[in-house]
């Protein structure tokens, strides 16, 4: 093979691997997120997680679509030590605002549910720093993000019920997914209020939406006493109050 053949074959074992190189992982990442979605609609969820794990899903999908998938696996087999590992791993990564933002939020809820408050404290410095970082329609979606996780930390965890009556009038222009948050905070707060009754009315509102019983009875918020439970003692900094 003279110097000339070799030079020209080289040169086309650089294309082809060049090509390999850009569309392979292209190709392969469409196949490894189907079969993970399909496997995961099929409730097969430790074959969710082999899969991720196997070394296909590590070359070709880039690692926080990885991880979300993850822990959307482990959430839905209720593995909270799993969860609370991949969103370690989560919350180091770089990210989107966007995706950001969600990993955020899922993250505080996580350890609302968990009582875990000093993660949940955590969570709210990593917000504030969020928002330092945003620009534009960013900034302003963080700072929504900010005022609501300040909200739902001293629900969860200060045991306040200042915002009945802002969330009651957000009701009537609530899409449905923010309706069951609503109802959710309210039941919550009337609960830290005292008032087990209407707790129990805004969760029997989650499960009529969601037709686990009868609706026999408009999903209004009650016009009774609206602004009960915006007292003296729940006007603290930051809307809280403890009982």
């Amino acid at each position: 093979m003279d110097i000339q053949t070799l030079i020209t074959t080289a040169g086309i074992c650089a294309v082809v691997f060049m090509l390999l190189v850009s569309v392979l992982p292209g190709m392969l990442r469409g196949v490894i997120a189907n079969k993970a979605q399909n496997q995961f609609m099929a409730g097969d969820f430790d074959a969710v997680l082999k899969t991720l794990s196997g070394p296909m899903a590590s070359f070709c999908l880039p690692k926080y679509n990885q991880e979300y998938m993850r822990l959307n696996a482990y959430e839905a087999k209720q593995d909270v030590e799993g969860v609370q590992r991949t969103l370690d791993v989560m919350l180091g990564l770089r990210a989107t605002a966007q995706q950001r933002r969600i990993l955020l939020s899922r993250a505080l809820n996580f350890y609302e549910t968990q009582g875990d408050e000093e993660r949940a404290t955590h969570v709210l410095d990593l917000i504030d720093s969020h928002v330092a970082e945003c620009k534009g329609e960013a900034l302003d979606a963080a700072k929504e993000l900010k005022r609501d996780s300040r909200q739902t930390f001293n629900i969860a965890f200060r045991g306040s019920y200042a915002y009945i009556a802002e969330m009651e009038h957000a009701l009537a222009s609530a899409d449905a997914d923010e309706r069951a948050r609503l109802n959710y905070y309210l039941s919550l707060q009337y609960g830290n209020k005292g008032d087990e009754k209407r707790a129990r009315e805004y969760l029997d509102r989650i499960a009529k939406s969601y037709g686990l019983v009868p609706n026999d009875k408009d999903d209004e918020a009650p016009t009774e006493d609206a602004g009960e439970g915006v007292g003296d003692d729940c006007h603290e900094e930051g809307g809280a109050c403890r009982r």
